[in-house]
């Protein structure tokens, strides 16, 4: 996860508001459809067809973008904003979630 292109953790903390970065694998078909093996364009973005929600805290955050990687190959990115009223901690709740399956929990730090 990612602020300014920083790893957010617990000595370099997200605040409310800030946009994290989440890099993962396995979101499944996009549009436009990106061949197996081939880089993710850039123009236009590949984003995923079954919708990502992500919760931080426990509270839900709003998703700008879910979808794969421009210029990889079967990275998938979520881009979601850090809700306000998400309670400080070194070790924030990240969630995941596509068609009602929930992904492992990570932590963040938020401050």
């Amino acid at each position: 996860m990612d602020v300014a292109n920083r790893l957010v953790d617990s000595t370099n903390p997200a605040k409310a508001g800030d946009v994290v970065v989440v890099y993962c694998t396995g979101l499944g078909a996009t549009n436009p459809a990106v061949r197996s093996g081939e880089a993710a364009p850039a123009s236009p973005l590949a984003k995923v067809v079954t919708p990502v929600t992500v919760t931080i805290g426990g509270q839900p955050a709003v998703v700008q973008f879910a979808g794969l990687t421009p210029g990889f190959v079967g990275l998938y990115q979520v881009n979601a904003q850090i809700p306000a009223g998400v309670t400080p901690s070194a070790a924030v709740s990240l969630v995941l979630s596509q068609d009602g399956v929930p992904s492992n929990t990570v932590t963040l730090g938020v401050r």
